[in-house]
């Protein structure tokens, strides 16, 4: 599916602080998902690979309209200033 080094790494950072911005935390998310709390864990430390399945049904949970949204998160763009202004 998907590199093991830095595109796990990438997804599972995405995955944790996407659940962190909808401020759900992993007992949540995981019932939601009907997995174990430790397996959420491993996902987001990116110690096992999620299945693109997995990816799907994650991306219900959190509120998002695809599961490519978890793959190309790009946390640096919530904080970067629009380059039009308005004065």
């Amino acid at each position: 599916m998907y590199q093991r080094s830095e595109e796990r790494m990438r997804i599972a950072r995405n995955i944790r602080l996407i659940r962190e911005l909808r401020n759900y935390d992993q007992r949540y998310v995981a019932s939601a998902l009907q997995v174990g709390r430790s397996t959420l864990s491993t996902w987001e430390n990116g110690l096992s690979e999620v299945k693109i399945e997995t990816l799907i049904r994650l991306a219900a949970v959190l509120g998002l309209e695809d599961y490519r949204q978890i793959i190309d998160f790009d946390p640096d763009a919530l904080f970067k200033k629009s380059d039009t202004n308005s004065g």
